[in-house]
C-alpha cells in the first residue's frame, strides 16, 4: 500500500489505516456472505435437503465467494498486524510521543483522494490512531 510518494512515516500511517479499514470490510463481507449462505441452504426443502441443479449452483457460489472472502479477510488482518507492529515500533524509537499529521488517502470506489488529519498516540506500547 506505500505506492505512493511519501515520507516513511505517512506512509506507514496511511498503511496502517487502509489495511484496518480493508481488515473491516472483509471480515463484514464474509460474515454476510456466510449469513446467505446459510440463508440458501435453508431456503431450499430445509428438511429433504433435495436440491436442483440451479439452487445446488447459487448454493455452490455463495460458498466459494464466501471462502474467497475469508482468505482476503485473512490476508488483509495480517497486513493491518505487520502495519500495526510497525506503528508500535516508530512510537518506540520517538518516545511514545503523540504524531499529528495530515495524511493523503488514495480514492475509494471512484471517489476522489482526500486529505485526512490523523493523531497517532502511544500510550503504554500501545497505538491508537484517530
Amino acid at each position: 500500500m506505500t505506492a505512493t510518494p511519501g515520507s516513511p512515516i505517512e506512509n506507514i500511517i496511511k498503511d496502517y489505516i487502509e489495511y484496518k479499514e480493508r481488515s473491516i470490510r472483509c471480515a463484514k463481507k464474509r460474515n454476510d456472505l456466510e449469513k446467505e449462505y446459510n440463508k440458501q441452504l435453508t431456503m431450499y426443502h430445509e428438511e429433504a435437503k433435495n436440491y436442483s441443479l440451479e439452487q445446488a449452483d447459487k448454493i455452490y457460489a455463495v460458498y466459494q465467494e464466501m471462502i474467497v472472502c475469508a482468505e482476503e479477510a485473512k490476508s488483509a488482518a495480517a497486513n493491518f498486524n505487520e502495519a500495526e507492529e510497525k506503528l508500535k515500533e516508530l512510537g518506540a524509537i520517538l518516545f511514545e510521543a503523540t504524531i499529528n499529521a495530515e495524511i493523503s488517502m488514495p480514492a475509494l470506489n471512484g471517489e476522489a483522494g482526500i486529505k485526512r488529519r490523523v493523531r497517532v498516540a502511544y500510550y503504554s506500547g500501545q497505538v491508537v490512531v484517530s
